[in-house]
């Protein structure tokens, strides 16, 4: 029998902003998120690439899970939709409350932009698996 309360899950879905969505209020999302992931040990990384969002969570299944159903209930976006749902060996973002890749400009501190001179892939965590950094790195391209 093997003991899964110690496993990692990882789940990543992507939906679609409301248009009311805006950058402080995204800036809240992550302060809000960081808080809440670093009490519940789960890590992550959203992505948003002007328009949609691709976000990973990773952490023990039921509170991954419950975040989900958390953000299954926001308003402020639409049409999520997961696309990986998965215990997993180790965590891809091991070091991430919660990091945010913004396609579309802006600053603060807690948010990483890529400027138009920056690859994707020297930002993403280099030793994430190959299929999760290609995911996250076609949906950040995409415009």
């Amino acid at each position: 029998m093997t003991d899964t309360s110690q496993q990692i899950y990882r789940l990543v879905y992507v939906s679609t902003a409301s248009e009311r969505l805006g950058g402080a209020e995204i800036d809240n999302i992550l302060n809000v998120s960081q808080s809440n992931n670093d009490e519940r040990y789960v890590t992550g990384f959203l992505a948003h690439n002007g328009r949609s969002f691709m976000q990973a969570l990773e952490g023990k299944r039921e509170e991954v899970e419950y975040i989900y159903n958390r953000i299954l209930g926001d308003d402020r976006h639409f049409g999520v939709t997961q696309i990986i749902g998965e215990p997993v060996v180790r965590r891809a973002f091991p070091d991430w409350s919660m990091n945010y890749h913004r396609v579309d400009g802006g600053s603060g501190s807690s948010t990483m932009v890529i400027r138009s001179d920056d690859t994707v892939d020297a930002l993403l965590n280099p030793d994430m698996p190959r299929d999760l950094l290609y995911l996250f790195s076609k949906f950040i391209r995409l415009r």
